[in-house]
């Protein structure tokens, strides 16, 4: 009855109707038990982003959150971190810590539990995923319990042995605490193990880490002294689907305002933190929580600037060598012409006082030798190449109209 005047307090306070609703309407689907300000929470984040978050229409008919999301009823949801992997679910942030409350029945001895004809009745408050896991490690280490239990619920016959309630540390809230109870360490059935819950329980169950409830804290029995416990993250889960944008700027007001929600739930949002380990995650980071964090993360261009500079300075140190070296074969290769250039040359300024034969046979060499070149060393066939054979050309004209040319090649020609 308190959680639906809550959840009528809530839409009086926000003003919700049908035409409310719109693109920047988030729904989100806390957990049962958890006693989560709705109003404070949704008109700080409202305030800041523009973003409603509203509640899940399946709130409080003990639909479970994950349901939520898959069936697209909610957008948003708060799980335990304990919870199996679902395929479709991410990660916003780890709000808050939850811890595992263990209260015995006054009058209950471990004797008795020992001796006990019957099983253990066991009350797990709203049905709690992490309740479940640390009640199967108790009762696998813990001599002293029965081999087996039952589950009681409200309206089961007799009262409850043992209650297990995850939730916030918050001595305002003690609705699950039943009279004629006391709250206890885990260590009072498994007094053997006493270190394991302390130190070990993370080696089996990352999610899970110890901590402890100062004595004190709350107006309770068994709460004289420090109880020994075992904490868990709950995490703002939602779909993969929902809007990249709207999940950055849920994020960055839930970390940038986080003394404005730590005032409204201090038993809750004082435990927001952006340090937190990626890899504790059952669920990864969905994609608008992840642009959030790493948006002071240098660019590709800023974190390899250096190499690229280097690259760079290396890529223009090859393209200069590369265009020397063309350079340097080319200025080669026209050498190796105007050699052949200059030796016509050569032959032609002892046109008129040597004899015309000799000559046109060294001029013949001279030919043959730069047109193996032009082969075996591909030199260029450029304008130096073609005044080349134009001037061995010409030369060759001027030595077989010289007369003395033509009567050497007459007797080569008749001797043949």
């Amino acid at each position: 009855m308190n959680r639906y005047w809550r959840f009528v307090g809530f839409l009086l306070l926000s003003g919700l109707s049908a035409a409310a609703w719109s693109t920047t309407a988030l729904r989100l689907h806390p957990p049962d038990s958890q006693q989560l300000n709705f109003a404070a929470l949704s008109a700080i984040v409202c305030e800041e982003t523009g973003i409603r978050l509203e509640p899940d229409a399946s709130y409080g008919d003990g639909d479970d959150p994950i349901e939520s999301l898959l069936d697209d009823s909610a957008q948003l949801g708060i799980i335990e971190n304990t919870r199996s992997f679902v395929s479709g679910v991410r990660t916003v942030l780890p709000l808050y810590e939850s811890v595992v409350h263990l209260a015995a029945r006054k009058d209950l001895s471990i004797d008795d539990l020992a001796q006990a004809e019957r099983p253990l009745r066991l009350k797990l408050v709203h049905n709690s995923y992490t309740a479940r896991l640390v009640l199967d490690l108790l009762f696998e280490r813990a001599e002293s319990l029965p081999e087996s239990y039952e589950l009681w619920k409200e309206g089961d016959a007799g009262r409850p042995d043992l209650l297990f309630y995850v939730g916030p540390i918050n001595p305002h809230n003690t609705e699950w605490f039943p009279q004629g109870f006391s709250l206890v360490p885990l260590s009072k059935f498994d007094a053997a193990g006493a270190e394991f819950y302390i130190d070990g329980i993370s080696f089996l169950v990352p999610q899970l880490r110890s901590t402890r409830i100062p004595a004190l804290t709350y107006s309770l029995p068994g709460n004289e002294v420090g109880i020994d416990a075992l904490a868990v993250d709950m995490l703002l889960v939602a779909h993969k689907s929902t809007d990249e944008s709207l999940i950055y700027e849920l994020t960055r007001v839930l970390l940038e305002q986080k003394p404005r929600f730590a005032a409204a739930e201090p038993a809750l949002f004082r435990w927001m933190r952006a340090d937190f380990d990626v890899q504790d995650l059952t669920f990864p980071l969905h994609r608008g929580a992840r642009q959030y964090f790493d948006r002071d993360e240098p660019g590709f261009l800023e974190r390899y600037a250096e190499t690229l500079n280097l690259l760079v300075y290396l890529a223009a140190l090859l393209v200069t060598g590369a265009v020397a070296f063309g350079r340097w074969r080319a200025r080669r290769r026209k050498d190796r012409i105007d050699d052949f250039y200059l030796r016509v040359l050569e032959l032609r300024r002892g046109a008129g006082f040597d004899d015309p034969a000799r000559l046109l046979g060294e001029l013949e060499s001279i030919e043959n030798e730069a047109f193996t070149a032009l082969i075996d060393e591909r030199l260029a066939a450029d304008d130096s190449f073609r005044i080349f054979t134009e001037l061995a050309e010409g030369l060759r004209r001027e030595l077989k109209a010289a007369p003395e040319a033509g009567h050497h090649l007459k007797a080569a020609e008749n001797s043949g």
